[in-house]
């Protein structure tokens, strides 16, 4: 099922980072001459090994049709026409809690509602032809180019089955993990967004981890993300854990609950319509205020003829 990476909050990070950037910390102090310690013996150099260069690097497709096969039977993958999530999620280093939901349907449309105390309400969907975006700080703004790519590959249903429709090229490498084991990875080129790598466990053909780099209005944003804890909902499973670093800004986010096949009103999907602002009343100088009273020196003209008989002239006298 689609990735936990999500737009909005890359867009929020970039906007921490921005302020992480304008209050640096202070530089370290710098020991004295007189206390500063002798350097220890310099350790023996280690060579790690290199286990992904020697194992051998099976093609982009046969990579993906594993993973989708270890997600969920065929069945399980057609059968639903609509997914709600709700998740938490944690900025550690400002120590910022917030939630998110996200609501999408197979025809395409999808919204993804987060509130961060502090910061209000990040709102990002799609009605399926039109990608938007609202937050606090960007306003609304109708996306295009490269978020508008990027959008559109989230907000589709069932990606992982609709690669050759969504990336101009698909390609696979091997790369090393974290804990020492290789990972079979798909490089994952957009027609117009940056690429995406995302690998898999050889063993589970699950997917461990997700690096790119995300467009914002703040500037590009990369990022490595870590999802983990992976359970079976409604026939497919889900990873229910996720870990993004964003620069020097560190999140997490955890799937509350998923509901599948739930009744969604398809308004919500639509872009917001702008505020209008009703105009002011315009001086009684200006050319529209001369209007009115142009305006109203003319009913009342009317309005004084039509105490005659129509014609124009005054009324005859009453007879006596």
């Amino acid at each position: 099922m689609k990735p936990l990476v999500v737009r909005s909050w890359l867009l929020l990070s970039s906007v921490l980072i921005a302020a992480c950037a304008s209050n640096p910390p202070p530089p370290a102090a710098t020991p004295s001459a007189a206390t500063t310690a002798a350097p220890a013996p310099s350790a023996p150099a280690v060579v790690a090994s290199a286990p992904a260069a020697t194992a051998p690097v099976r093609s982009a497709s046969d990579i993906l049709a594993d993973s989708i096969k270890a997600v969920g039977a065929p069945d399980a993958w057609t059968g639903h026409k609509s997914v709600h999530m709700s998740m938490t999620m944690t900025f550690q280093a400002v120590g910022i809690t917030g939630t998110a939901q996200r609501f999408a349907t197979a025809g395409d449309k999808s919204l993804v509602v987060t509130e961060i105390p502090g910061v209000g309400l990040i709102r990002e969907g799609s009605n399926g032809k039109v990608f938007w975006s609202q937050d606090p700080i960007n306003g609304l703004r109708m996306l295009d180019g490269a978020e508008a790519d990027q959008a559109r590959i989230e907000s589709v249903w069932n990606p992982e089955l609709r690669v050759n429709e969504l990336f101009a090229k698909v390609e696979s490498k091997n790369e090393t993990g974290a804990d020492g084991k290789v990972l079979e990875c798909v490089v994952l080129t957009p027609k117009v967004a940056p690429p995406s790598t995302r690998c898999f466990d050889r063993a589970t053909h699950l997917q461990v981890t997700e690096k790119g780099v995300r467009p914002t209005p703040q500037g590009d944003t990369p990022f490595t993300s870590t999802v983990s804890d992976w359970r079976t909902v409604g026939g497919l499973k889900m990873a229910y854990a996720l870990e993004t670093q964003a620069g020097p800004i560190t999140f997490s986010a955890r799937v509350q609950s998923v509901v599948f096949d739930q009744t969604m009103d398809d308004k919500q999907f639509e872009p917001p319509q702008p505020t209008a602002v009703a105009p002011a009343d315009a001086p009684e100088g200006s050319s529209s205020g001369k209007s009115k009273a142009k305006g109203e020196t003319k009913t009342k003209a009317k309005a004084k003829a039509g105490t005659g008989t129509g014609t124009g002239k005054s009324p005859p006298a009453p007879t006596k």
